[in-house]
């Protein structure tokens, strides 16, 4: 459960996939198409592989499949062929995705305050869908790979010291974000597949919320 008191924090940091887009299970299947050509049972541990570390990078998730899961040394051309084809998929899943709920009035409640994105997703790709999809206006910048996730947030946090900062996001990679910086963490379920954070949600070890139309009044 989520205790925020209204008007705490000073600066607003989101992840993107399942938190302003509702893509979490559409890159999930995407990475599992990219991967076809390959055996049900590598696709599988990439599967498992992938839920638990949602918010890392394609680059990072096409390196580990590569070196952990084929078990191969790293061979640049697969690689780079995996990284390509996840892209265009990716590319055709932010045209039509809906948006999470509560993500528009939460960002119009908070006008008024900095606010960023943060997201393991391709930066330059982020940036472009942000800008058709006339949502950039409600952000100071996105940030994304293949900058690290743990780098992004610091960064953002160096340009506004002594001012309250919290990290909305739906990934163990989100929460260890903002213990990385020092700042506090909300965790959104509702779009999550990581099995693990969600447990850990309702044990209360960090304050979450169903949506975010559950923290609009407290944002």
């Amino acid at each position: 459960m989520h205790n925020l008191n209204n008007n705490k924090y000073d600066v607003l940091i989101f992840d993107c996939d399942g938190i302003i887009f509702d893509t979490t299970h559409l890159k999930l299947k995407a990475f599992q198409e990219t991967l076809s050509e390959f055996d049900t049972k590598h696709i599988e541990e990439f599967t498992n592989y992938f839920k638990e570390n949602f918010g890392r990078s394609r680059y990072s998730h096409a390196k580990h499949f590569i070196e952990n899961i084929l078990n191969k040394s790293f061979q640049i051309d697969l690689y780079n062929n995996i990284i390509k084809d996840f892209s265009i998929r990716c590319e055709k899943i932010y045209d039509d995705a809906e948006l999470c709920a509560g993500v528009i009035e939460i960002l119009e409640k908070a006008k008024n305050k900095y606010k960023y994105v943060a997201s393991g997703s391709d930066q330059s790709e982020l940036r472009k869908v942000f800008e058709n999809r006339d949502i950039g206006k409600y952000f100071m910048s996105v940030y994304g790979s293949p900058t690290e996730k743990n780098k992004l947030v610091k960064d953002i946090c160096s340009e506004h010291k002594n001012k309250k900062i919290l990290m909305i996001g739906d990934s163990e990679a989100d929460l260890k974000a903002s213990e990385n910086s020092n700042i506090n963490f909300l965790f959104i379920s509702r779009y999550s597949v990581d099995k693990k954070m969600i447990e850990l949600a309702k044990k209360g070890k960090f304050e979450s919320a169903f949506d975010l139309k559950e923290i609009i009044n407290c944002i």
